[in-house]
């Protein structure tokens, strides 16, 4: 088995799994370091997941199959996103797939875009933009912040706290601030934070916290906790909450104008 992430851009990742000689590149938005990736495990990938598709994922994977050998190399994603990439393969309505040795899990998560998805593999939760560290991913490019909550109160809400969230950005840093002006008393956030400040004062990447620990820092995984209740309601004072769907999209309101 082998599991690791790279960054590109300023804070994308590419991540790469694999079992035996059967590999898979996931958001490869920048195809010199995903095959720099590969190279580096001395393997080379069959298959090519996205999470959404949203160029800064998806803009490598031409490049990655040429590069690998198109057509052998096919790519996987949600036609929601149509707009964006055309997959070779649909995973709309699919729970599972079979990429070799390698057996993912799908969960499908609209609300950044149409066609977002989750994956899980041996522990691992693949959210790309959909969940953060700390936070959740915006609406404003083809997203709808009503659907967004429904996959965190929905399908987020059911899934094993065990699994380790890794999200297609590295956001913590910008998220985290956010979370601890709707609760200044959360230890946990503040104490994230200081981790996440401190892996990147010394060149690291942050380690991946698992889905239980994010429901204790993260506002939108605590969007029925009485402190974001509250927080909400002060800072959006004429706002309708008919339920936490309602009260989650405040909230995603809210991120958008905050200042750190």
């Amino acid at each position: 088995m082998l599991f690791d992430r790279r960054r590109y851009h300023r804070d994308n990742y590419v991540y790469l799994l694999a079992e035996g000689d059967d590999a898979v590149l996931v958001d490869p938005g920048d195809a010199r370091v995903a095959l720099a990736l590969a190279a580096d495990h001395g393997v080379r990938p069959r298959f090519i997941l996205h999470t959404h598709g949203h160029a800064d994922h998806t803009g490598g994977s031409v490049e990655v199959r040429a590069a690998l050998g198109a057509p052998a190399v096919e790519v996987y994603g949600h036609g929601g996103d149509a707009a964006w990439f055309a997959p070779d393969v649909e995973v709309s309505g699919r729970r599972t797939l079979s990429l070799g040795a390698v057996r993912v899990d799908v969960h499908a998560a609209p609300g950044h875009t149409p066609g977002s998805v989750l994956y899980a593999w041996r522990g691992k939760l693949l959210t790309g933009d959909t969940l953060f560290w700390g936070g959740c991913g915006n609406c404003r490019h083809g997203g709808d912040p009503a659907r967004l909550a429904e996959s965190f109160l929905g399908t987020l809400a059911t899934l094993d706290g065990a699994l380790e969230v890794h999200p297609g950005h590295d956001y913590a840093e910008a998220n985290l601030p956010f979370a601890l002006a709707l609760e200044p008393g959360n230890a946990a956030a503040r104490a994230r934070l200081a981790q996440v400040r401190a892996a990147h004062a010394a060149g690291a990447e942050p380690p991946a916290w698992t889905l239980a620990e994010e429901r204790a820092v993260n506002p939108f995984l605590r969007v029925g906790a009485p402190q974001i209740r509250e927080a909400v309601a002060a800072r959006a004072p004429g706002a309708t909450y008919v339920d936490d769907v309602a009260r989650f999209v405040a909230l995603r309101a809210l991120r958008d104008r905050f200042q750190a």
